[in-house]
């Protein structure tokens, strides 16, 4: 239906009525579908609908329907799924950060590469929905409006504001953009601009997280009650253990390890049974979708389950029976799995273990357990995760660990301390153990070719691999072969080789930038940087939607009493997987973008102290507009070029370096420089800097 759908629009807009008698849709479930598969379109921004006229039109292909995002000059940038647009600042029009927006393509310049391109907006589809956040100030005893994210070039009318004080951060919502001016309403105060504690909060209402659930989820959630079943095999008596950070609650994954007669392990994996409890179209079902994921804010989580189900129900609580869907594996001595099998279960978590407990043990600071049967579980689960660790290098994982900043608060929100956070041993066995479980849960999928929702991750663009070759060249270190050839395993030899090279962390930062997204989707079609070809999620429906889809998909097609005839008709299940799978990611994008502006804020918080002081620091990106340096704590300020006094400055875009026009000074990746901070803007989470 979609492709015909697409046909019949290239040749002229239809209404919706138009298009049911195309098809010649009689009764109402037949109009739910159209209506269903025409939303599905609309999400893949293959077409848009025309309000005024009640018609659906099909884009061209010189045009895009994407997320506009401005800049602080008049330009600005619109993003789809396949390229960024530059937007002239005379054709933005009334367009906001965040908006869905029609864009016209045309060269960016006359007789120029066709594949860079510029845009017109010439339509605002959808606007931003997010809350706009501001701060009060009082200039001349009149109250003006100061927004955190939204460009100063707008001028700005928000009605009732004489009755705040400066000072007060606003919640505010969009009404109209007229003549250069955006009507704004508020919807509430939540507090003072210098209370560290709202940082999260304030997360909340710029990127629409859903922060609270409502009455009726939490009712619908209280009422849920673990009900055991003939066909749920019980595996009490299993040594079955967790291990997991000191704080976490939501524990949605255990193991066990023994080995067999025939000196094979078997790895026992039991993730939470959340699709037990939380069924399709429930209203707690339908709450986790919206927010797809759980969000981690430093010191605060908004969780996709409610409280009672995360923390309680579905968590793989020491000593408490639990419903499980456990993968058993038989794995070889050369980490291959022999066999395997997916079934539902009962387990009782033996022992709740924590990251660090399990790093003294390996380290032999401490002796943990005075129980033999877990000491030797726990050697197991060391020796094949070095197995699966080395298989996995040899197939072509591309090894992307970089330190982390690692941030303390204190009760009222302050940073205390940064310190860098490397990934440890027990957590690096625990990601190569739950990688595993993954990937022979997805191989079970493709090998009966049934859709799903797979983890995939594209092959890098060659464009994007060229630009990675200039930078890496500038530091010394050099691709193997040309980038047309390269393959991941040639990446990771590629860093394996500049293990030792003091601005390795610069070069695997711009290489996750050279890779593609990792997103879900309906189809296989592998994970490049784990050199994976099956892999989805499948360990953790606490925290994920598309585990819990995953989970009720296995159920479906394997296990239920229809299952071959489920399997038979699973086809039909693609166009929901396909809305499934654009959505979280989606989702899974912007709780990103929130985890990463809070950290950014809080570090801003830590070096406003620091305003005045003069500080080592190394310059790990440059770009047009200047360069970055950071510091020991990982924490990043800019080197505005127009803070370069003393010459004009100009960017080498193959090079990677700012050169003086005069003087021919350089500043160039690696180099180490002495910078004063000038100034922190906290709110945006910004650290201007000056070379000394």
């Amino acid at each position: 239906m979609k492709d015909k759908i697409i046909k019949l629009l290239k040749t002229s807009p239809k209404t919706f009525n138009e298009l049911k008698a195309e098809f010649n849709l009689i009764n109402y479930n037949d109009s739910k579908i159209l209506d269903k598969v025409l939303k599905n379109l609309w999400t893949e921004k293959k077409i848009f609908f025309k309000k005024s006229k009640k018609t659906y039109n099909i884009k061209n292909s010189e045009e895009i329907i994407g997320t506009y995002r401005e800049t602080k000059n008049d330009y600005g940038f619109v993003e789809d799924e396949n390229m960024t647009i530059f937007i002239p600042g005379k054709f933005v029009i009334n367009a906001l950060n965040g908006d869905t927006v029609k864009v016209i393509l045309f060269p960016l310049r006359e007789e120029e590469d066709q594949n860079r391109r510029a845009g017109k907006i010439v339509r605002i589809m959808q606007r931003n929905g997010s809350a706009i956040i501001g701060r009060v100030s009082s200039k001349d005893g009149t109250n003006i409006f100061i927004p955190d994210d939204l460009n100063s070039k707008y001028n700005f009318f928000v009605q009732d504001l004489e009755k705040y004080e400066s000072g007060d951060i606003i919640v505010t919502k969009f009404i109209d953009f007229i003549d250069g001016v955006i009507d704004l309403k508020i919807i509430k105060a939540i507090g003072k601009t210098d209370d560290a504690t709202l940082d999260s909060e304030i997360m909340g209402y710029k990127f629409d997280l859903r922060t609270e659930f409502s009455e009726d989820v939490i009712n619908s959630s209280n009422k849920i009650i673990a009900k055991d079943s003939k066909k749920r095999i019980d595996l009490t008596n299993r040594l079955v253990y967790t291990i997991d950070g000191v704080d976490s609650k939501d524990l949605d994954d255990a193991i066990d390890l023994s080995i067999l007669p025939n000196g094979n392990y078997r790895l026992g994996v039991h993730i939470a049974d959340v699709s037990h409890f939380v069924k399709l179209d429930s209203i707690i079902d339908k709450e986790a979708f919206e927010r797809g994921t759980s969000v981690y804010l430093i010191d605060t989580v908004f969780p996709m389950l409610p409280k009672n189900l995360s923390n309680e129900l579905c968590s793989l609580v020491q000593g408490i029976p639990k419903f499980t869907l456990t993968c058993d594996m038989e794995i070889n001595k050369q980490g291959l799995v022999i066999k395997s099998n997916l079934y539902e279960s009962k387990i009782i978590s033996k022992y709740r273990l924590t990251y660090d407990e399990v790093n003294k043990f390996y380290q032999g600071e401490t002796n943990l357990t005075k129980d033999s049967e877990l000491v030797n579980s726990l050697q197991y689960i060391k020796d094949l995760s070095n197995i699966l660790r080395n298989i996995k290098i040899k197939n072509g994982m591309i090894d992307f660990s970089i330190p982390e900043a690692k941030i303390k608060l204190n009760d009222i929100g302050e940073v205390i301390e940064i310190k860098n956070k490397f990934q440890s041993e027990s957590e690096k066995i625990i990601e190569d153990l739950m990688v595993l479980t993954n990937e022979t849960v997805a191989f079970t999928f493709t090998k009966k070719d049934l859709p799903g929702i797979f983890r995939v991750h594209p092959n890098p663009k060659e464009e994007n691999l060229e630009s990675f070759n200039n930078l890496s060249k500038t530091l010394g270190m050099f691709l193997p072969k040309s980038v047309e050839k390269i393959t991941s395993n040639d990446l990771m030899n590629f860093l394996n080789e500049n293990n030792n090279n003091e601005n390795n962390n610069i070069i695997k930062r711009y290489m996750i930038q050279t890779m593609e997204k990792a997103i879900y989707q309906h189809e296989n079609s592998g994970h490049y940087a784990l050199g994976l070809k099956n892999y989805l999620h499948f360990t953790s429906p606490i925290r994920r939607y598309p585990d819990l889809v995953v989970h009720r998909l296995i159920k479906e097609y394997f296990l239920d009493n229809n299952a071959q005839d489920n399997r038979n008709n699973s086809k039909d299940l693609i166009p929901y997987l396909e809305h499934v799978s654009k959505a979280t990611s989606e989702k899974e994008r912007i709780a990103v973008s929130a985890e990463r502006k809070l950290v950014d804020i809080k570090k801003s918080r830590f070096m406003k102290s620091l305003i005045g002081s003069t500080l080592m620091g190394k310059i790990v990106s440059v770009v047009r507009f200047g360069f970055f340096v950071e510091f020991e704590n990982l924490t990043q300020g800019l080197v505005h070029v127009d803070n370069l006094k003393d010459d004009e400055y100009s960017f080498d875009e193959i090079k990677y370096l700012i050169i003086g026009s005069k003087n021919k000074k350089i500043f160039k990746l690696g180099e180490k420089v002495k910078v004063k901070i000038n100034n922190v803007n906290v709110v945006r989470g910004l650290i201007d800097l000056e070379v000394m």
